[in-house]
């Protein structure tokens, strides 16, 4: 039912920034989330630029790179979901990729501590060209994303 409010939103609107804002809050309530960010790829497509963070209001937009070496850069040049149980843990990003490491400066500048991240690239169906990143950040339960609804996506 969340996850069809959602896309009734999404559909009804012709302007993507205005998604992005109107449904953050909506995708954060139907993961479990406490914070949310997405990214857009930029022109170039060489990197994805953060476009909506909640919860945090005076931090400026964050550019990365399309690599694999941050969670969100590593999920759009891959094109893969990822489900991190603790972002500071380097043995489970070195599961994805041995240069894969978390960007502790964003937790240093917001006295923010991260730990769970659920991160999705957004791609066109039509043609397989990434748009952006979801990146979901933190449970309200303090336990791992469960990925269900995800995967109904």
């Amino acid at each position: 039912k969340q996850l069809q409010a959602v896309t009734n939103k999404i559909h009804a609107t012709s302007n993507v920034d205005e998604i992005m804002l109107e449904v953050g809050q909506d995708i954060c309530s139907l993961l479990g989330a406490d914070r949310l960010t997405v990214y857009v790829a930029s022109e170039d497509r060489n990197s994805i630029v953060s476009k909506v963070k909640t919860g945090l209001t005076s931090f400026k937009d964050l550019k990365l790179p399309i690599n694999d070496q941050s969670v969100a850069g590593f999920v759009a040049l891959n094109r893969t979901l990822i489900n991190v149980r603790d972002v500071y843990d380097e043995n489970e990003l070195r599961t994805h990729s041995p240069q894969l490491r978390f960007l502790k400066e964003v937790d240093k500048r917001t006295g923010y501590r991260t730990k769970q991240m659920l991160v999705a690239p957004v791609v066109d169906t039509g043609s397989n060209e990434l748009i952006g990143v979801v990146q979901a950040i933190n449970t309200r339960s303090g336990q791992p994303f469960q990925c269900d609804p995800c995967e109904r996506m």
